[in-house]
Order: structure tokens, then sequence, then C-alpha cells
């Protein structure tokens, strides 16, 4: 099956905020279907922070469609096995993905997120990306959306998606004139963030196979030290450049004293960063040595510290404005599950935004409606379910460890698996590029049909699209 031809809206034109994952996948997707658009962010650069992304089996079919899967897989390790440690190294227990690739398609893959950005900026036009532009506002009506940058600057569109993460400033000025004008908007969803958890993030400088023999196996499979004492997990990766990435996440003595309207990363100091850090020092490593070997060999340019938090809202849109990504609903890092969320919402939105017939408020209302109507479900189940690994995580005592050891050593293959079918149910390719060549063993949800897909294909007397595509959309 050939692409369709570009029998779009030719003046349709979209504004994305945020240059992170979220909004670089939209923008990528965007350009392959000719559409027009500009990315406005706020950092004055690419900063990808973090160590590693484990990008999930559903991911990977959008990753074939754009011809980037390949790429993505010479600077990655495919992933699919999780082994938890207590503090000695003792096991607690293990989740295996199984033979992913049969089951779903595709490997998993584990790489470096700065890699990751270094793949998708590849795939933006670099003239399309505005760097340094902060956004102060934006107003919108039935005829389109003007946004306000902090440069003095206004810009006009049709619709204006928020990818500016889990602070999003397009989020808070769209609930804020929800409410001006009357509107419901949900006691949680205005509610603010609340942060309990510090994390501190570093990759290694190249290291010897000699000395870490782990890195010749090249599998991305990764470990997790668990604490006896305190609430305190270390995640080890290993990536294809022979470096080695870990992550340290403490849960906060008081989380009820720092949220979204009086915290501010400052508070979060060095010196913070190094007490979470000698805490674990001593931990021994399942690679060999001890964990400060590691933290010895991380550049100072390799460390990052950040707070974590999480939350899922219920306005998704509004007008012709959409939220995608952490935006929308911020995950807990523990499923590794926010990447590939925010590149699933990217996914249905652009299919969606592909068949819309005119700029008209209406048709996209509708458009926004049926992204929801076809995202937020699983997205919410992903989310909780995160959350729920998270506590299995994160609390001690008798009880705690007792039902995280039955969890990860005792749980049957069968059930083990389910699970993982309802992660990985949901895998959106677009529908205006040829379909892509897995043959997965297991089923997935059936292929969103945008909601004016099948009427922009009669509008141009063309056939095709129901042989792809099962309608579930509103």
């Amino acid at each position: 099956m050939t692409s369709h031809p570009n029998i779009r809206p030719e003046k349709l034109k979209i504004i994305i905020v945020g240059a992170g994952i979220s909004g670089l996948m939209t923008a990528i997707q965007l350009e392959r279907a000719g559409m027009d658009y500009v990315v406005f962010e706020k950092s004055k650069e690419c900063l990808p922070l973090g160590s590693a992304l484990s990008l999930a089996s559903s991911c990977c079919y959008i990753f074939d469609q754009l011809g980037m899967l390949e790429d993505l897989r010479k600077v990655s390790l495919p992933c699919q096995k999780i082994d938890y440690v207590r503090d000695d190294l003792s096991k607690v227990g293990v989740m295996d993905a199984g033979n992913v690739e049969d089951r779903y398609g595709y490997n998993a893959i584990l790489i470096t997120r700065p890699t990751f950005y270094d793949v998708l900026l590849t795939r933006v036009p670099a003239h399309k990306i505005h760097w340094g532009k902060r956004i102060l506002g934006f107003e919108q009506n039935q005829y389109g959306v003007m946004v306000r940058i902090a440069d003095n600057t206004t810009h006009h569109a049709d619709i204006l998606i928020g990818a500016d993460g889990a602070y999003s400033a397009v989020r808070q000025t769209l609930y804020k004139s929800m409410l001006k004008k009357g509107l419901k908007v949900p006691k949680s969803d205005m509610a603010p963030l609340h942060f309990n958890s510090n994390c501190m993030i570093g990759v290694t400088n190249v290291l010897s196979e000699e000395e870490y023999p782990v890195l010749k196996e090249k599998t991305g499979d990764f470990h997790v030290i668990i604490g006896k004492e305190r609430s305190i997990q270390v995640y080890l990766f290993t990536f294809a450049e022979n470096r080695i990435g870990w992550q340290i996440c403490g849960k906060m003595e008081n989380p009820e004293d720092h949220d979204e309207q009086n915290f501010r990363f400052s508070d979060w100091s060095p010196v913070a960063a190094d007490e979470l850090c000698d805490q674990v020092r001593h931990y021994k490593c399942p690679f060999g040595g001890t964990l400060g070997d590691l933290m010895d060999r991380t550049p100072k340019e390799r460390l990052s510290k950040v707070m974590l938090e999480d939350k899922y809202f219920h306005t998704w849109w509004h007008l012709r404005t959409v939220l995608i990504g952490d935006a929308c609903h911020k995950h807990l890092p523990f499923g590794g599950q926010g990447a590939n969320q925010a590149i699933l919402d990217s996914v249905h939105l652009v299919n969606q935004l592909y068949a819309i017939p005119t700029n008209s408020l209406e048709d996209v209302a509708k458009t926004f409606k049926s992204y929801y109507a076809n995202r937020s479900t699983n997205a919410r189940d992903v989310y909780k379910s995160t959350a729920l690994l998270s506590s299995m995580l994160s609390n001690r005592g008798f009880g705690s460890d007792t039902v995280r050891s039955l969890a990860l050593s005792k749980t049957p293959k069968w059930l083990n698996e389910l699970g993982m079918d309802g992660m990985n149910s949901d895998r959106p390719f677009l529908c205006f590029l040829p379909p892509p060549n897995a043959t997965p063993s297991i089923k997935g949800k059936p292929q969103a049909v945008p909601v004016h897909y099948k009427e922009m294909l009669k509008a141009q007397g063309l056939k095709g699209g129901s042989s792809i595509f099962s309608s579930t959309s509103s």
C-alpha cells in the first residue's frame, strides 16, 4: 500500500509548544504528512537531561513507519528483562517479558536520552524549531489562536499543541481561561503537582569490557537494587556505547512540604544530591565493584538531579488547544512509561489532524474529541499501573517486603504476560504511510479510524483505510 496523496486543508497551521519527546515526535510526523507547523521551545538549546529511555515495542511501530528504527537499533540495545536485587545483591525477583518480538512485533530498546534526541533532531528541519522562545500566554476563539512570546512577538495558528511538559504553561493558561469563562475544570486538574522523591541520574564515561564484562553481552536488560533500610532504589543500565547509566531514587521524608506552588529546583541543592549519592556509594554493583566506582567515572556534564512527581489530568483540550505527553499525564519513571505514552499520544493526534477536512472550530473540536476518546483510557490505565509499581518498590517493612518478593518471584508466567499484553495493547501507526512490517502473535487494539478519515477519502474519490483501520473513534 502506498501513501495517500496530500489532501489536507492547505491553510491549516499548527504551533507546537515544547521540543521534548512529544513535541519532536509530533513535528516529525507532521513533517512526513506535509503539514504546516512550527515548534517553540523555551530552552536556548536542546537539554536532554536523564540517562536511559526504555522504548516499548508499541512505539517501534511508528519508528519503523518513519524509517527511524534501524538508526535507533544501531545506537541502542534490545531490552526485555529487569532483575531486582537487594543492596547485598541477594535476589528479589525478575520481570521477564519473554519473546517480546514474537508477541508484539518488535523488541523493546534501551537507549540514552541524549542519543535518542540526536536521532529525533535529525528528522526535523532546523528552521522549524525556534529555541529560546518562552510562551507568555495565548488567546483563542472560533477563528484561531494567537500565541504571545516573551520576545514581544505574536504568532497565529489554527491549532495549538501543548507539549511543554509536566509544568505546562499551555495547560495552566488553558485552565485559567476556561475558569474565567465559567467553564468547569475538575478540582483535581487545578491541584498542584506533589513531589515525593529525589532522583539523581548519571551516565559514565566509556568503560572497559574487561573491567565490566556485562558490556560484552550487548543486551539492554537492567538491574534494580532495592535498599533494605531506607526507601531507596538504584537503577543500572548498560548502553550500546559501552557506558553504564545509573539512577538513584529516594523517597522524601516530608513530601507534603514540596508541591508545584512552593517548590523551587534551587531547593534541590548539590548538598542534597551528594547526600543521596553517599547513602548508596557502598552498595555492591551487580556488574562488579561498588556504585561509588560508577559515580566516580561519571563526568559532571552527564549528571542531573530532578524531583519526581506524577499526575493524570482529565482535561486534555478546549477550543483550538490540545495537550499531549507530560502536559496531560505525568508518570513516575519506575515503569519507564513517560516517553512511551508521549509517543503514542503523538501518533493518535497526528492521525486525527491529518484527516481534518477544514480549519473550522467544529471540525477541530471533533478531531480533539476523537483523539481524547481513543487515547485517554489507555494512558490512564498505564498511569495507574506505574503508580502501583512505584508503591511496590518504594514501601518498606515486613509486609511490603513480602508483597514485593511474591510479586517479583512468584507471579505466574501467564499473569505476567497478561499484564505485559495490556501495557503493549495500544500500537498505533500513521494512516497516511505504508503500514509497518510487524507480524505479532498477540494482537493489539484495533487501529482507531480518525474521525474525519472516511469523509476525507470519499470527498476525494479515494478508497482505502478499511483494511487497516477498524473504527473505535467517537
